[in-house]
């Protein structure tokens, strides 16, 4: 396998995990795949067994925990304590759909990508940005993914996971965006 099928089949992993509730039966896969003790020698880039470790732990917990800790963050009822949103860390207003949000959108339509998908989520949620960029390497695209990559998720995701952190929702969903952090960096040297 080349380096962009790893990192596209580890992309794909990683939208799986934000997009979709941990009992559902894709995530219930990836999910699985954070349990194994070897998971990071699978990954494309190189991860501090600390981090391996927290994941690993984080994930073991019961899947109802783990739910609810997904619908805390992702779904609500209640004002989401880390938007998972590009637009709500970059445009002044905070809002959903700002102009980072066009921005990504003509970005997608110049690389000929269109977002089919059942979510009803702004394109700049960090799961389908994470679909888009396994999307683009798995086309061999490595020039559009790294500036999906710099000027569309690198740009607000230290300010997303630091917010992760803060709220002290999850264990496993600040680690898994560790995990985004230094896949998304590593991939761009």
């Amino acid at each position: 396998m080349s380096r962009l099928s790893y990192y596209a089949a580890a992309f794909n992993l990683l939208g799986i995990c934000y997009l979709f509730p941990p009992d559902d039966d894709t995530n219930k896969t990836a999910l699985s795949f954070f349990k194994t003790g070897d998971f990071a020698a699978q990954w494309p880039c190189k991860i501090e067994s600390r981090l391996c470790e927290r994941l690993m732990n984080s994930v073991s917990i019961e899947a109802e925990q783990l739910k609810i800790q997904w619908e805390n963050l992702f779904v609500g009822p209640n004002a989401l304590p880390a938007p998972p949103w590009g637009s709500v860390y970059l445009d002044p207003e905070g809002l959903l759909q700002g102009d980072s949000t066009f921005a990504l959108s003509e970005f997608l339509k110049r690389e000929r990508l269109k977002i089919n998908t059942p979510f009803p989520e702004p394109v700049d949620h960090i799961g389908l940005v994470l679909f888009q960029a396994a999307v683009l390497a798995s086309a061999k695209r490595a020039t559009a993914v790294d500036e999906l990559l710099t000027h569309h998720l690198k740009t607000w995701l230290p300010l997303y996971l630091n917010k992760l952190k803060m709220s002290g929702y999850s264990q496993f969903y600040s680690a898994l965006t560790e995990l985004v952090s230094i896949t998304v960096n590593e991939f761009r040297k």
